[in-house]
């Protein structure tokens, strides 16, 4: 999507918004050319007991993007782990304002207007259309894409909704993609119980461990 977008708007450098962005990992993949393999095995290894040896390591790490064309910037309330992902370098800016309470403010602004995709992987439902229609408000005249990895058990019609009438159309891919797996059995349990409730069949896919994903891109 994002060699497309470069494609459709006859430019390079292009600015990928990263809802509920965490460490930066989108970043990591889609700046710097790593796998999920690849960030595996480099924090399994990590000395987690000496915080200031692991963000030099990673500074360096970074230092070099493999699409130093390409600007992330993420959006999580979880200010520390937004802080160690810029710190470092797998994002180019953040914002921390909680989008869901409340309006940008013009520093969030200035890091996120004029975008031209706006991704998610699995926070819609707990991030709702308020915030996608915030972000997408500082980008009007540069009309961004959007892609959004959605859990089986959140519904995205409002958002849906909230898009058509800023004029987007939205299509659901075919296909269900792996999020990551439950944590314990309690967690499989409330998930499955959540899937039962919204009429979701989760034979054969969530039951079998994973949180399971649709993409909806707009």
């Amino acid at each position: 999507m994002i060699e497309a977008r470069r494609s459709a708007t006859e430019s390079e450098p292009a600015k990928v918004i990263d809802i509920g962005c965490s460490y930066g990992v989108n970043g990591a993949l889609l700046k710097h050319g790593l796998s999920m393999d690849e960030l595996y095995r480099l924090y399994e290894a990590a000395e987690a007991g000496d915080p200031g040896k692991l963000l030099q390591r990673d500074r360096d790490l970074y230092a070099e993007p493999a699409d130093a064309a390409l600007e992330m910037v993420g959006v999580d309330p979880a200010h520390r782990a937004l802080s160690y992902a810029v710190d470092a370098g797998m994002l180019d800016a953040g914002v921390a304002t909680d989008l869901e309470k409340d309006d940008p403010t013009p520093q969030d602004t200035a890091a996120i207007e004029n975008a031209d995709l706006i991704i998610s992987t699995g926070c819609v439902g707990y991030v709702t259309e308020t915030s996608l229609e915030r972000l997408l408000e500082t980008s009007l005249d540069s009309r961004p894409w959007m892609a959004h990895f959605v859990l089986r058990m959140f519904d995205f019609g409002a958002s849906e909704e909230m898009l058509s009438r800023h004029g987007y159309v939205t299509e659901k891919l075919e296909g269900l993609f792996r999020q990551r797996r439950f944590a314990s059995a309690e967690e499989r349990q409330h998930v499955l119980d959540n899937l039962r409730r919204a009429g979701v069949d989760a034979t054969g896919a969530e039951e079998t461990g994973w949180y399971l994903a649709e993409l909806h891109v707009a």
